[in-house]
This record gives C-alpha cells, sequence and structure tokens, in this order.
C-alpha cells in the first residue's frame, strides 16, 4: 500500500509540472560574449533591456574576444556575438550575418600616475620606439602592446607612418607588456605605474577615473568628437548572429539602436551608428 500511495505522488508531482504555470526558471535565454571593449557597453544596455522584457534573461560570462564568440556562435553556443571586426568570408559561409553597431574612439590610456594630459602622435611614436623612455613628468614608460594579429594593433598599425615603424619597433623589443584579451591590456594600464597604451574608449567609461584618458594632438576622444569628425581614429563594432537566430536576439538588436539604447550606449562611449 505504501508503495502504491508514493507512485501515486510522483506521478501527480510529474503532472503538476506539466499544469502549472510558467516559473522564471522558463524565460528566454539570450547568450551573448564578444570583445572585452564591446562586452562593457553590453552589460548597462542588458540590464536596461532586462527591466523592459522580464521573459528574457540575457547570459554574459567572461570575454571570449571576438573571434571566440563568433565560432561559438556558428555552432549554436551563443545566440549573439559582439566583435571588433567584421567577418571574415569562410565565416559569412557558415550562414553568419553582421550588422554595424558602432564605433568607439581608439584612446591613449595611461597610468593613473602619469602627470600629462596630452600627446601628439609623434610623441606617442617615440614612445612606442623606445626613443623617449620617460614621461616629461619623469615617469618610465611602459608600452602596453596587444598581439601582431589582434584589430587594436592593426588599427594602431594604420595611425600614422611614425607610429607603424614605432609599434614595429615595439614588437620587436623585451620589456614590453602584451595584454592578450581588451581586459588584460586594460590591467596593465591600470596597475603599471607609467604605463601607456591604444585601446577602445569603452573600457576606461566603464570605471571611471580608473586610468587617465590623454587628448591626442589636442583632440578629447569622445563620442562627440568622433560624431563630428575631429577625432579621427576609432574602433567599429559589430553585431554577428545567425540566420536562424532566436527572436529575442532581434528584439534586444532593436532595443540597441533605440533612442534609449543609443543614449545608454554613448554614456559609455559607443557611437551608435546601426540602423535606427
Amino acid at each position: 500500500m505504501a508503495s502504491f500511495v508514493k507512485a501515486v505522488l510522483a506521478v501527480a508531482a510529474v503532472l503538476a509540472t506539466l499544469v502549472s504555470p510558467p516559473t522564471a526558471s522558463a524565460a528566454e535565454t539570450l547568450r551573448i560574449n564578444g570583445t572585452g571593449s564591446g562586452l562593457v557597453v553590453i552589460k548597462p544596455l542588458a540590464e536596461a533591456f532586462q527591466k523592459e522584457n522580464r521573459g528574457i534573461v540575457i547570459e554574459m560570462e567572461k570575454s571570449l574576444g571576438s573571434s571566440a564568440a563568433i565560432k561559438a556562435v556558428s555552432h549554436h553556443a551563443l545566440d549573439l556575438a559582439v566583435s571588433g571586426r567584421a567577418l571574415k568570408p569562410a565565416e559569412s559561409a557558415e550562414g553568419l550575418i553582421q550588422q554595424e553597431w558602432g564605433k568607439t574612439p581608439l584612446a591613449v590610456l595611461a597610468n593613473r600616475g602619469v602627470r600629462s594630459k596630452d600627446v601628439t602622435l609623434k610623441e606617442l611614436a617615440a614612445m612606442y620606439a623606445g626613443s623617449t623612455p620617460k614621461w616629461p613628468g619623469g615617469e618610465l614608460v611602459r608600452v602596453v602592446l596587444r598581439p601582431n594579429e589582434d584589430t587594436d594593433t592593426k588599427l594602431a598599425h594604420s595611425m600614422s607612418p611614425e607610429m607603424d615603424r614605432g609599434l614595429s619597433a615595439a614588437q620587436g623589443r623585451k620589456d614590453m607588456l602584451l595584454g592578450i584579451t581588451d581586459n588584460e591590456a586594460y590591467d596593465f594600464v591600470k596597475k603599471t605605474e607609467g604605463a601607456v597604451g591604444l585601446m577602445a574608449l569603452t573600457l576606461a567609461l566603464a570605471e571611471p577615473n580608473s586610468v587617465n584618458v590623454l587628448k591626442l594632438d589636442g583632440v578629447q576622444p569622445s563620442v562627440a568628437s568622433v560624431a563630428s569628425g575631429k577625432y579621427r581614429f576609432v574602433k567599429e563594432m559589430h553585431l554577428v548572429t545567425r540566420k536562424d537566430a532566436p527572436a529575442a536576439v532581434a528584439k534586444f538588436v532593436k532595443f540597441l539602436n533605440s533612442k534609449k539604447g543609443r543614449s545608454i550606449a554613448a554614456r559609455y562611449g559607443l557611437l551608435v551608428t546601426g540602423a535606427k
């Protein structure tokens, strides 16, 4: 008799799960990852989006970087990738689609102990080359590099012939700091006396007062100076997903391009240029 009662109770429990109203666990999950300089902007946007869309939960783990996130989207391990570069032909051939999201200044970031407020591109190139080993205030210059194949490195090479030569020289020196990811490079600038690096402004605005953002050739890197064309050096951001992406992806992307989404992104250093 006891076993019969247990069986009845077990069946009842199963039926209860079938007829019970949906719980929070039944919410649709949207999995996002990508470049660290993009995820710091996505974080506050995701928080705002979820307040307006209680049935969608956004999951973001530690940054995988653009390439790994794109691959994860193609393998259905992610729903949306935030990429600091455009898709390669082979990636597009896998059924992936992209759209431009926006652009952020590629800014000169320095450790908080550095007393300089601005630098010229020629002076920066000399720091990278090693011909200017100290800041005007006397601090030893510690250049933070990114991997040779990284988008930020390619952008830095393209800034000027002097910068191209200076960066090439820096890549051949043994005393350089190498940040494999956006976040690792940013941490080097934060924690290393005299450190300097070229990276997305979004990283600095996500952690106010953690580093110094220097003027470059007299122009302050900002969303406004990028929009006006005064600041010329930018890093583009792209949104990558699959053709068969869940409906929640389109809903979130629409929010990113909305007036509210654009306003939040601007506060974190990204000028949204995608379709309104």
